[in-house]
């Protein structure tokens, strides 16, 4: 099954580094666009967005939704995660792909 993200450079760059395309958007006709593409594609049988996508595009996330067609949903935290804290690129990488990064001692 295909996955597309869709929301800020530094969480696609994450999300990309496990093999995921996705679409980095700024601002609201950005997401309105990179939205609007993936889902007439059809290509991704899951769509990503995140937290700030889905609340600048609240009634298109809505109507899809209630359409029940694919792309599928999931909107997942950005790199600020549920908190104020911003999570480094590790961890968004241990995250997406599974495995920790860290430094050798030799």
């Amino acid at each position: 099954m295909a996955y597309h993200i869709i929301g800020d450079a530094d969480t696609v760059l994450g999300f990309r580094f496990a093999g995921v395309t996705g679409d980095v958007v700024e601002d609201v006709e950005q997401a309105r666009t990179a939205f609007a593409k993936a889902i007439e594609s059809h290509e991704p049988g899951v769509l990503l967005i995140t937290r700030p996508v889905e609340d600048m595009l609240e009634a298109e996330v809505t109507a899809h939704r209630l359409e029940a067609t694919p792309p599928y949903l999931a909107v997942i935290p950005d790199i600020w995660g549920n908190g104020q804290k911003r999570r480094s690129l590790q961890e968004m990488i241990s995250e997406a792909v599974g495995i920790k990064i860290v430094e050798s001692d030799k």
